[in-house]
């Protein structure tokens, strides 16, 4: 096996030197022409905290606009602070706002989330502003740039994701080769996982017209918990050309993930009613596991600058996708207080054909003292994939304190068409400065269209919806503040009912409509943020009445329908900059009242608090360069993560946790050679905890202390 994973990523690398992809993302010219030492320069001038925060946005629709000037609460995480942490996934980096939940375990194949009191899967991040074109199940770090993330819906900036969740919109952006780089990291965690990881660019060409980012990595091991064995194999490439008028970017991925003998686990207290304590984060349910997922990625985006007042636009990717095994599916259900539990082994399957594109054009124009910037732009996406048609099950007793070794994997399961999805949107955005850009407005309206088949059932769903939004900044203290207050919408297609013992099987509910209603402040000083946001969101849903039995079919054991309706209304606080020579920090501090405001299906639960959502969160991160040792900083991250209810009925809570990493880091020359050494401790005190939840009275168990070292050297 480890043979094979070697031959598949020199293959990959291979392929990926010849293939081509896009990206949304258009550096400066005029940064292209600086030397190295300028361009450090700019980057730091460009960056909040030591630059792990960027001080513009890759928005979209909407370009790149700068934090100051975004009517919405947003923050872009750096490769700098990616590679000083040692994030490995995008879960590791939105780890750094407690206010956004991991929905799944970390370390888990699948990383969802909960951002505002709504879920926001994998599959609906933008990579280089293309839905549907990241990695199946989770995002590696090794060949991004950049994370933006978006808090609540904004049909403005993203339109409708891939599942239409409307928690954030996140955009990840692939490194591009803005200067000459030679490197060569490696890093080693829990009993044996290893990885090596190189990034190499080039710019050249007269002007540096052409250039070129290639990152390659392997690793393998055991983590996480006792018995996991990881491998990874990726490669990735970034190429462009920057002409006076003519921008071409081309980026492609390739990843291969495996996975044998454990995976983090889900726990039900549905039986029991109460929360018992944690165990270990190392133990291990399912010492039989088997999964993999595969994905390659490849695309062209080009911009043609006409003037300095007109330029257009026009990109297209596409991914494959596919994963096998027991990729999900990983929960066990408690049957009584002393940890005795059912489990089951979980065979799934699925293969998936993504094609991504947009198109479109932007002009700058003055009506008097008035000026705009006004978009039309065009996206597009399909996405058709193939899918177990009943998973394989093979279930087995366990113990959540004493898990046994019972279970084994059941036969790969038969695969069938699934779904074909087609979503088709319009945007018109108007962009309106006045006042020295003291007065800033945006005007937008997506028309969004949305045609879906479920194949195993023969449904269609055909709807198209509105979303409009207005924006305004107001900046009455000069350039480093602002007031701003926004509307956006957010828009889900309507789900479809996929159960025979449903009395609505077959039936497809009309598109959701989420409106969400945001005013806050920012400040900027230098190396200094702050932002405060107040929100309410509104989100229509779908509810199932469990107690419903159809009189005329013994077989109808419960009733699906719409009317639903969760709102959320909160306050986030984010602090960031260097507050004593050497010190940084980053502070994020964040209220959210989520409140079932509707359920037709269950009327008990209307007023009480949507499960899964703390009331309060905050996480302080420091990090300190060491003034009497050139080259050492020192850093910590402290999370606090307020009780939540399990389920909707608000009868059971999970307790409060504070969790306690540390870390530190040493740059210095080695033999004329950039060296940075990197340690990392997460979970000092080796806390046992329940992290989170996943669905309704399932409880995610928190991970263990673990232990990471790495270094790298530029050549």
């Amino acid at each position: 096996m480890k043979q094979f994973y070697r031959k598949d990523l020199s293959h990959a690398v291979a392929i990926l030197m010849l293939s081509s992809a896009s990206t949304v993302v258009w550096a400066d010219d005029e940064r292209v022409a600086l030397p190295t030492i300028t361009l450090e320069a700019d980057a730091d001038a460009q960056s909040y905290a030591n630059g792990t925060l960027a001080k513009t946005a890759h928005l979209a629709a909407l370009g790149d606009k700068g934090t100051i000037d975004t009517p919405f609460s947003v923050m872009t995480y750096t490769s700098q602070m990616i590679e000083d942490q040692q994030s490995t996934t995008l879960a590791a980096i939105l780890k750094n706002d407690p206010s956004i939940r991991i929905s799944t375990n970390q370390g888990h194949f699948n990383e969802n989330f909960q951002v505002r009191g709504f879920v926001l899967h994998n599959d609906d991040v933008a990579l280089n502003g293309l839905y549907g074109m990241s990695p199946t199940s989770r995002l590696p770090t090794e060949f991004l740039e950049s994370v933006t993330v978006l808090k609540g819906p904004n049909a403005l900036v993203g339109g409708m994701s891939p599942t239409g969740n409307v928690g954030a919109v996140v955009i990840a952006n692939m490194k591009r080769a803005d200067r000459d780089l030679n490197r060569i990291g490696m890093s080693f965690e829990g009993e044996s996982y290893y990885k090596t990881h190189f990034d190499f660019a080039r710019r050249f060409g007269g002007g540096d017209q052409f250039g070129v980012r290639v990152n390659a990595a392997y690793a393998d091991g055991e983590h996480i918990i006792d018995g996991l064995q990881d491998r990874q194999a990726l490669g990735a490439i970034a190429a462009d050309y920057r002409g006076e008028k003519l921008k071409l970017n081309f980026d492609a991925y390739s990843v291969r993930e495996n996975r044998d003998g454990g995976s983090p686990a889900m726990v039900s207290f549905a039986n029991i009613n109460q929360v018992i304590a944690a165990p270990k984060g190392s133990t291990n349910y399912f010492s039989h596991l088997k999964g993999w997922t595969n994905s390659q990625f490849v695309g062209l985006n080009a911009q043609y600058q006409f003037n300095p007042e007109l330029k257009a636009f026009a990109g297209v990717g596409y991914v494959e996708k596919e994963y096998a095994g027991h990729m999900f599916g990983t929960r066990m259900i408690l049957t009584n207080t002393q940890g005795d539990a059912t489990s089951q082994y979980y065979s799934t399957r699925s293969k998936e054909h993504n094609v991504s594109s947009n198109i479109g054009i932007e002009g700058k124009f003055n009506t008097g003292a008035i000026q705009h910037t006004l978009g039309l732009r065009a996206d597009y996406l399909t996405r058709k994939y193939n899918q177990h048609k009943a998973a394989g099950v093979n279930p087995f007793n366990t113990n959540l304190y004493q898990p046994s070794q019972q279970g084994s994997m059941p036969e790969p399961p038969v695969v069938v068409p699934y779904k074909d999805d087609k979503f088709v949107s319009y945007i018109l955005t108007d962009q309106i400065s006045l006042l020295n850009d003291q007065l800033q407005f945006i005007l937008g309206a997506r028309y969004q269209e949305m045609d879906t088949r479920v194949l195993t059932n023969k449904t269609q769903y055909n709807e198209s919806k509105l979303s409009p939004s207005v924006a305004v900044v107001f900046k009455p203290w000069g350039e480093n503040s602002s007031i701003y207050a926004s509307y956006v919408e957010g828009l889900s297609a309507g789900s479809t009912i996929d159960n025979p013992q449903d009395a609505n099987d077959g039936v497809t509910f009309a598109p959701y409509q989420t409106k969400q209603y945001e005013i806050g402040a920012k400040y900027q000083q230098g190396s200094w943020l702050n932002t405060l946001a107040i929100y309410q969101i509104e989100k229509p849903d779908t509810a199932t009445d469990k107690t419903y039995r159809d009189p005329n079919n013994s077989k109808i054991i419960q009733k699906t329908t719409d009317g639903k309706e969760t709102r959320s209304r909160g306050i986030e606080w984010t602090a960031t900059g260097e507050i004593y020579q050497g010190l940084n920090l980053l502070l994020n501090a964040a209220y959210t009242d989520t409140e079932i405001t509707q359920s037709p299906a269950s009327k008990s639960t209307e007023g009480n608090t949507q499960f899964g959502t703390p009331k309060f969160t905050a996480g302080l991160g420091l990090d300190y360069q060491l003034p009497f040792v050139d080259g050492v900083n020192l850093n910590t991250r402290v999370s606090y993560v307020d009780s939540q209810y399990i389920n909707d009925n608000n009868d059971v809570k999970l307790p409060s946790f504070t969790i306690v990493d540390v870390g530190a880091r040493y740059k210095t020359r080695l033999g004329g050679v950039e060296t940075t050494f990197l340690a990392n401790i997460d979970n000092v005190a080796n806390k046992k905890y329940w992290e989170g939840m996943f669905n309704p009275n399932y409880a995610l168990i928190g991970a263990e202390r673990s232990y990471k070292v790495g270094v790298t050297f530029d050549f």
